[in-house]
């Protein structure tokens, strides 16, 4: 039975290597550094209304239905990228596709995570199976010269989540026959506080990742360096993802959060420090303990803390926070300061940032129950 959640885990992240070089074929077409960026974050904007929107769907039918919709239509509508080419047309065929695929992962890990429980298997080992499947494509596109290919890839990657969401078994949403809204009252005060640290290190994920490429470019290297790096902090999330709950529950939830913000800064740090290209990727391993566990330990919180009929706008708002204000963030404001600063002193920037968050989330926070 484990094996479709596996099988699910594994395709849902595939496009977000798509996505996560997109920035790469915008740069291509010369837009500005800034127009990147905006381009880069029109699906965390629009994700701000589409994650509440469609998880409140989902949770009151049957959640594979609405994710198979999801996949196929984004297959279809992610070509309407491809074929325009002007700034503001492309700028809302981003918002047009974003309005469906941005909503996939929370959907889809909703699902997993229940029944994770339900079977007794751990939803680390399986999330783990994403971070393969990301680092397998993302090793391929570094080296995808075609823009065709780029977008056949990344079409074929929605039909395949499509498929895999039918192996599933028929999920039911909590509030089936409910007449709720979603609602940001009712949580405790220790997960906003939490967001707030997402929100901050996280925005220096969005631009670090999203502007690899052309960090890349800046320094006269090869843009397959940059999805190579990519893969390999895919690649190193594993270990943490098969010994998650062991590290959750002996560290506690604030040590790991405070441990993962700091690491997030050197690696930031450590990649403006140093120009050759084989060092910056060696600094990529970090991710090891950085976005991968900041992610777990909310979801973690999360499912294991809030309650069942309120899960679904906790997912919603944490996603709306680690998909949309950290990468709005990241990447317009991240744009800006490449455009003003230079790319490497953006990276710099956001270094310190994700530093002085850990800490004062240190001084701050009290420790949370697991």
């Amino acid at each position: 039975m484990r094996w479709r959640f596996y099988l699910l885990e594994f395709s849902i992240y595939i496009p977000m290597a798509f996505f996560t070089f997109i920035g790469s074929y915008f740069h291509q077409l010369h837009f500005s550094d800034f127009q990147n960026g905006l381009l880069g974050s029109s699906s965390a904007i629009i994700l701000l209304l589409s994650n509440p929107f469609w998880m409140n769907v989902a949770d009151k039918k049957i959640k594979n239905r609405v994710l198979t919709f999801l996949s196929f239509i984004s297959a279809i509508l992610i070509w309407e990228i491809f074929v325009f080419k002007t700034f503001w047309l492309l700028l809302l065929m981003s918002f047009t596709v974003g309005f469906l695929w941005t909503s996939i992962v929370p959907v889809a890990e909703s699902i997993s995570f229940k029944y994770s429980k339900e079977f007794n298997f751990s939803f680390g080992r399986a999330r783990m199976m994403g971070s393969i499947g990301f680092s397998i494509v993302m090793m391929i596109i570094g080296y995808v010269k075609n823009d065709l290919y780029f977008f056949a890839i990344g079409s074929l990657s929605f039909a395949f989540i499509g498929i895999s969401s039918l192996f599933v078994p028929a999920t039911k949403g909590y509030n089936i026959g409910k007449k709720l809204r979603f609602s940001f009252k009712g949580f405790p005060s220790a997960f906003y506080r939490m967001l707030v640290l997402d929100i901050l290190v996280l925005s220096s994920n969005m631009f670090g990742l999203y502007f690899l490429p052309i960090l890349m470019k800046s320094r006269g290297y090869p843009v397959s360096f940059a999805g190579v790096a990519i893969a390999i902090q895919a690649l190193v999330e594993i270990p943490f993802l098969f010994f998650a709950d062991r590290i959750l529950k002996f560290l506690g939830i604030k040590h790991v959060l405070v441990a993962a913000s700091f690491l997030f800064g050197i690696r930031w740090i450590l990649t403006w420090a140093f120009t050759n290209p084989f060092i910056v990727i060696v600094v990529q391993t970090l991710e090891f303990f950085n976005w991968i566990t900041i992610y777990y330990v909310i979801l973690h919180y999360v499912n294991f803390t809030i309650a069942p009929s309120r899960r679904s706008d906790a997912h919603a708002i944490f996603w709306m926070t680690t998909s949309g204000f950290s990468v709005i963030f990241g990447s317009i404001f991240g744009g800006w300061l490449s455009n003003t600063f230079g790319v490497g002193n953006a990276y710099l920037f956001f270094g310190v940032l994700a530093l002085s968050a850990s800490i004062v989330y240190w001084i701050t926070e009290k420790p949370l129950k697991n």
